[in-house]
């Protein structure tokens, strides 16, 4: 046994003759299986780097976002050209040798250069941003056949009739487009018509009646007014392969001209109403004013007022239709006969003044006389309504007469309502039309027996009833003559009557003076 490794026999062997050639091959197996350990660790990803990349884009138009046909494609570095399709669409397939950066680069005559960078990756479908160029000046437009009529501008959209100091001239640009919205070209430019649609026949003209469009599709017409205030619509036209193409109707307005005292019209809403009864009511005020062809006048024209009695505001402005109008209020000075004067003042196109001159009443309490004052059959009355200052009342007081008994009845003017009130021959207190139907009336008391129950007529009592905005009065006539009639008021103040030639006279005497806001 050797001492060296107890237990162990040892055996002795005899060193092969190719010991040599072990040390030979030994680095060749370690060199091989490095190489294929390295091998097995590699990313999938990295095994094939080369391939090829389908690209596709499209170019258009920075500003107007349309497609650009024939513009070039330049990929690099593989410096690979393509052309785009009409609708700017272009597609391409590069090969690569391994993952990498392409720069697309995208021009055009008469445009500006665009450009992009995307990461390649081989067998990989890549969709590139899109390219937009933009035009530059000398760049070459083009456009479709014209389908569309555009009002581009106008520089005014309402002008004055002729000699009325405003403008009487407006100018339309219309703008002929293709079916994509694109100004017609010159080399399809096309000749327009132009005609009125409605208009106020006045002798208002379009000039030029045809004109050409220029190479901005543009074309011009003038509109000049006539004698005649409205609205006028003028209308763009031409023929393009067989079809009409037409604006729509486009409208401008036509204003009058400056006041004339031959068209200056002034008057009150109310010319009777109860101001002489409280503070505060009001009565609307118009004025409607024309120029010398009859036109209504420009819409803003000043008119100003002034009243006698009351209080008036001061101006309005003349609208469209030339009204205007302002509020009589009732207040002091208020018209001792009830007879109040108002002013509109203007002036015409050489500063001359135009006005008008209106009356007014300011109605009071009721004043009613009845002759004579007995109830009787077959018997004539007459009666007289007015106001304290013999006025007549404010239209539409209702008046009633009854007759009340046995077999008789009330005929004549028994249910009616005072009618507005008129002037006759000027404005003052003495042109008041007064007379049968506005403040005078009759009535009668008549036999009214049926045949088939014969009775004796006799009349117990005749009621008149008056009620308004003025006051309310309730007469009661009788037919002893030892009785005096009787006389209420159902509303402010107290009913009172006296004797009087023939007859009585019924009337309120206000307890308070009504004041309203």
């Amino acid at each position: 046994m050797d001492g060296r490794y107890p237990g162990y026999k040892h055996t002795d062997i005899a060193m092969p003759r190719s010991y040599a050639s072990h040390y030979f091959l030994l680095p060749l197996l370690v060199a091989l299986f490095f190489t294929a350990g390295c091998d097995a660790f590699k990313p999938d990803d990295e095994t094939e780097t080369g391939g090829f990349v389908s690209l596709s884009g499209q170019v258009l138009n920075a500003t107007t976002s349309e497609p650009i046909a024939g513009a070039f494609v330049r990929i690099l570095p593989i410096d690979l050209l393509v052309e785009t399709t009409s609708d700017g669409l272009y597609d391409a397939v590069v090969e690569i040798d391994s993952t990498m950066d392409l720069s697309i680069r995208a021009t055009k005559d008469g445009f500006s250069e665009a450009s992009t960078q995307i990461l390649a990756l081989a067998e990989r479908t890549i969709t590139v941003p899109n390219l937009s160029l933009t035009p530059t000046a000398d760049a070459p437009r083009e456009s479709g056949r014209a389908a569309n009529m555009l009002l581009l501008s106008q520089t005014a959209s309402v002008i004055g009739v002729r000699e009325s100091g405003s403008e009487e001239v407006a100018t339309l640009t219309f703008q002929l487009a293709d079916s994509v919205g694109r100004p017609v070209i010159l080399n399809r430019s096309s000749r327009i018509r132009f005609s009125f649609g409605v208009h106020p026949g006045g002798g208002e003209e379009i000039a030029p009646l045809e004109a050409q469009t220029n190479d901005q599709g543009q074309v011009d017409v003038t509109l000049s007014s006539g004698t005649r205030a409205g609205v006028v619509q003028v209308i763009a036209e031409t023929d393009v392969a067989g079809r009409t193409v037409r604006s729509q109707p486009i409208a401008l307005t036509i204003h009058g001209g400056h006041p004339d005292s031959a068209h200056f019209s002034l008057g009150p809403v109310r010319r009777n109403f109860p101001g002489l009864n409280a503070v505060g009511l009001t009565n609307e005020i118009t004025v409607i004013v024309g120029d010398k062809f009859s036109n209504p006048v420009r819409p803003g024209t000043s008119i100003n007022f002034n009243s006698t009695h009351g209080i008036i505001g001061g101006s309005t402005l003349t609208d469209a239709d030339g009204r205007g109008s302002v509020n009589l209020t009732s207040a002091n000075p208020l018209p001792p006969d009830g007879i109040a004067h108002i002013t509109a003042v203007t002036a015409d196109d050489q500063q001359n003044t135009v006005t008008s001159t209106t009356p007014v009443v300011f109605s009071g309490t009721p004043d009613v006389q009845i002759s004579p004052p007995l109830a009787r059959v077959n018997q004539a009355y007459t009666m007289t309504i007015t106001d304290v200052n013999g006025n007549p009342l404010v239209a539409g007081t209702s008046v009633s007469v009854v007759a009340e008994g046995t077999a008789v009845k009330a005929t004549g003017n028994v249910d009616f309502q005072i009618p507005e009130t008129t002037f006759s021959g000027g404005m003052n207190f003495e042109h008041v039309v007064r007379r049968e139907g506005t403040t005078r009336f009759k009535f009668f008391v008549v036999e009214d027996v049926d045949p088939d129950a014969p009775a004796i007529p006799a009349v117990s009592s005749i009621t008149i009833t008056l009620d308004g905005e003025n006051g309310s009065l309730e007469i009661v006539l009788l037919p002893d003559p030892n009785s005096a009639p009787r006389v209420v008021t159902h509303g402010p103040g107290r009913a009172v009557s006296e004797r009087i030639d023939n007859g009585y006279r019924f009337s309120i005497v206000p307890s308070i003076f009504d004041r309203r806001n």
